[in-house]
């Protein structure tokens, strides 16, 4: 469905050809990772898209202007979840692509199984910038929306592992090899050398 919009800019009037517009989360897919890694959480794979079915569609990170969006990030993990943060007007842009910690004193601060969850949303009755040089308008969708969808969507991300981290040697340990690593290393040499002379 088209629909023209009459929008007034600096006293002149413009006519923008729009078409209406839903946002869908999506959460992203993650792990396993170590404690004591950071996760990385992904919102790219977010989409602002005709509402009326078509395939015109456009990942969050393709827009140029995010100011209308607000992006929320949750974790889960058996019976406990946390904000993990929520960007919205200027730092929207900063919600796409946050880096989250885990070990001690964080939220993933124990090996187990998490989800991570993305609330989208973008405000009604506003005008975005899309990638083709068009405007998606967003509808009052708080009633009823043209395909069921709306401005605000939610997503878990599938589960994942966080395992322990992986042991680094101690670097008193580390010089107990010491010695034998030379051992090692003699031995190869004269063995070569003794090659060298039978040949």
């Amino acid at each position: 469905m088209t629909a023209g919009a009459v929008c007034a800019s600096s006293g002149a009037q413009a006519t923008y050809n729009y078409n209406y517009f839903d946002v869908m989360a999506d959460a992203g897919t993650y792990g396993p990772i170590s404690l004591g890694e950071d996760i990385t959480l992904d919102a790219c794979g977010s989409t602002f898209h005709r509402a009326d079915g078509n395939s015109q569609s456009y990942s969050l990170c393709d827009l140029s202007n995010l100011t209308q969006f607000t992006l929320t990030w949750k974790a889960w993990t058996g019976n406990q979840w946390t904000y993990l943060g929520t960007y919205s007007g200027n730092s929207a842009e900063d919600g796409l692509s946050v880096d989250v910690s885990t070990g001690a004193g964080t939220f993933f601060s124990e090996v187990g199984t998490y989800y991570i969850g993305l609330y989208a949303y973008v405000n009604s009755d506003t005008y975005v910038a899309l990638p083709s040089g068009s405007w998606g308008a967003t509808g009052n969708d708080s009633d009823l929306a043209y395909d069921g969808s709306t401005n605000y969507s939610f997503d878990w991300s599938s589960s994942f592992a966080i395992t322990e981290a992986a042991s680094v040697p101690e670097p008193a340990a580390a010089f107990l090899l010491l010695p034998g690593i030379i051992l090692m290393a003699r031995r190869e040499r004269r063995r070569k050398r003794q090659a060298t002379v039978a040949v």
